[in-house]
């Protein structure tokens, strides 16, 4: 599975809880959070299908800090939503991460 893919999906994950979150009473604006950040990963998986480095590093950056956003508030507010975006988001930054070491060592195999 390509990264570009990995990061639309955990894009409409992030965007349709975070819409459900916010239709749940009561209406938090900060329940909005999660769908700004999947739309940002939305938009930078294009140029990275493109093997656009900066985009990606952007990607890889915000999945991380989604992650650890996501990880303490689902804890705090003991909240399965919160809590579902947090490990989707975990895999995806887990597979970014596996990925870039599989890219590194294919390179230094055809130095």
């Amino acid at each position: 599975m390509d990264n570009f893919k990995v990061m639309i999906f955990n894009a409409i994950v992030l965007i349709a809880l975070g819409v459900y979150g916010y239709t749940l009473p009561p209406h938090s604006p900060t329940a909005l959070i999660a769908p700004a950040i999947g739309l940002v990963l939305f938009i930078l998986a294009f140029p990275i299908k493109k093997e656009n480095h900066i985009a990606a590093h952007i990607g890889v950056g915000l999945t991380g800090l989604a992650f650890a956003a996501f990880t303490v508030t689902g804890i705090m507010r003991s909240n399965i939503y919160i809590i579902i975006m947090a490990v989707v988001t975990l895999f995806a930054f887990i597979f970014y991460i596996t990925d870039f070491f599989r890219r590194k060592a294919e390179r230094k195999k055809t130095v």
